[in-house]
């Protein structure tokens, strides 16, 4: 009954906004517990840096999925291209480290890490730190690995930590959805907060982001094919339990795949029983936490962020002169 409820109400974030009317009052007292919290946290006893590394914040002010994972993948190698280091923080959602912080290596499971973690240090092999206090994680990389700037996956409304450069990710269909806070409606800050940041993306929109399909890999072997592999191929399956599943439909809609779907909770822990037989598709995300267990018959779409040409030279440019402030600060 519970689950039913809450699947209604979220669904009414962005269809039929007045079935959720009756939350605005839990709505107001969000507001005012967080409107409060983020008073102190950046009036009364503001964040002050825990390091020199220049710290970038890649967030959303509204819950679910909207291509940061993806965006923190271009960017690393943007940035690689122009000598810049990086170092990712994340909390690590339903992680179950030994400790925290906790550097990630990809080696780890998924339980260990946490699923985009563990995705970001498989494919970017960066150092990659979790815990849910931000400036701890920041301070192991500086004092621990050699980088010169630092990407924090998620975290916008972490105000205790400091940051120099915020992006905020929406994505194109969903907007703001009803353009209520929680939980009458997906916002976790108010639209507001979208004129404070450094750089606003808007993942669908071809002047801005796109999350582009590169192809499909074999989640047990590595081989990859292209992107029309599966066009004429019948009985296919699919999983996906990510933030925003739709897109991920959509996608396979788009390359002509016709698969029968499967929803999972965002983050869901996949066990080898959640997998039908047969061919089954599914994204990085999900793959990361198949790996186990994985077989022939399972694969994933690897996907990147395009960002527009223009846009994406003036944000390397702003990215690469915040790390070298760090360089002439040591007299590198």
């Amino acid at each position: 009954m519970l689950a039913v409820l809450a699947e209604r109400i979220e669904k009414s974030w962005y269809q039929q906004p007045w079935f959720n009317i009756w939350l605005l009052p839990l709505s107001l007292l969000f507001f005012i517990i967080s409107h409060l919290r983020r008073i102190i946290l950046t009036r009364v006893n503001p964040a002050k840096p825990v390091s020199d590394i220049p710290v970038v914040v890649i967030g959303n002010i509204a819950v679910g999925g909207t291509g940061k994972t993806p965006l923190t993948c271009t960017l690393v190698d943007l940035l690689a291209q122009q000598g810049v280091k990086v170092g990712i923080i994340s909390r690590g959602y339903g992680s179950k480290a030994p400790h925290y912080p906790f550097l990630v290596t990809g080696r780890e499971s998924a339980d260990i890490s946490g699923d985009e973690p563990k995705l970001l240090a498989q494919r970017l092999g960066c150092p990659v730190v979790i815990g849910s206090d931000r400036n701890r994680s920041i301070l192991m990389l500086s004092q621990h690995h050699d980088v010169d700037l630092i990407l924090c996956d998620d975290g916008l409304q972490n105000y205790a930590m400091h940051r120099d450069y915020e992006f905020v990710v929406i994505d194109a269909k969903r907007q703001l959805g009803n353009g209520w806070l929680l939980p009458a409606g997906p916002l976790r800050e108010g639209a507001w907060r979208l004129k404070t940041v450094d750089q606003l993306l808007i993942n669908g929109d071809s002047n801005s982001m796109l999350i582009e399909a590169e192809c499909w890999v074999n989640a047990k072997t590595g081989v990859e094919q292209p992107l029309d592999y599966f066009s004429e191929v019948s009985e296919l399956k699919a999983v996906c339990g990510i933030g925003n599943p739709q897109r991920f439909w959509d996608t396979l809609e788009a390359l002509q795949v016709t698969a029968d779907c499967k929803n999972f909770a965002d983050h869901h822990a996949f066990s080898a029983d959640d997998l039908p037989q047969g061919t089954v598709l599914m994204t990085e995300k999900d793959w990361v936490k198949c790996i186990d267990f994985a077989t022939q018959e399972h694969w994933y779409l690897k996907v990147r962020a395009k960002l527009q040409k223009e846009l994406q030279q003036k944000i390397v440019n702003e990215l690469v002169v915040l790390a070298s402030s760090r360089k002439k600060k040591q007299g590198i």
